[in-house]
């Protein structure tokens, strides 16, 4: 086994435990709405903290093994699908402590208090925001295998 095939099957171990985990947290969201509030506010405290349990390490993975395949391979900074999946991983590094954390918090907080519209507030800005790091996730992944820009 080659350095770059270590280094290709962390980076796409980064890329998809980012993705399935995404999947995962709006499945059990959508899932657990029938399973009452204390289920609710109990997995809004766990995806909350997945930032830093899970997508911070599986990031780093990320964006360290594509910076050593660039560094390794035919491949330069200047390319377009390197520069996308760089400003994607800074972009869900941004979106985990100012919008995911707290806001899953807050989701949970007004789960517990029967406050519905602190409720829909809190979820519409965790889905809206999900659904874009999902599919900025799945256009770097598209970018990464098209190679494009090249």
């Amino acid at each position: 086994m080659t350095l770059r095939n270590i280094l290709l099957f962390l980076h796409i171990v980064g890329a998809g435990t980012w993705l399935g985990a995404n999947f995962v947290q709006m499945a059990v969201a959508q899932v657990g709405r029938s399973e009452g509030s204390a289920f609710s506010a109990g997995w809004m405290r766990v995806a909350a903290k997945l930032g830093g349990r899970l997508y911070m390490p599986a990031g780093i993975v990320l964006l360290a093994s594509g910076i050593w395949l660039v560094l390794e391979g035919p491949w330069g900074f200047e390319d377009l699908f390197v520069g996308i999946g760089v400003v994607v991983v800074i972009i869900g590094a941004i979106l985990g402590p100012v919008v995911f954390t707290p806001t899953g918090f807050k989701a949970a907080e007004a789960i517990e208090k029967g406050d519905e519209a602190g409720v829909r507030a809190a979820v519409g800005r965790i889905t809206g925001f999900a659904t874009l790091d999902t599919l900025l996730v799945l256009f770097a992944v598209f970018a990464m295998v098209s190679k494009l820009g090249t």
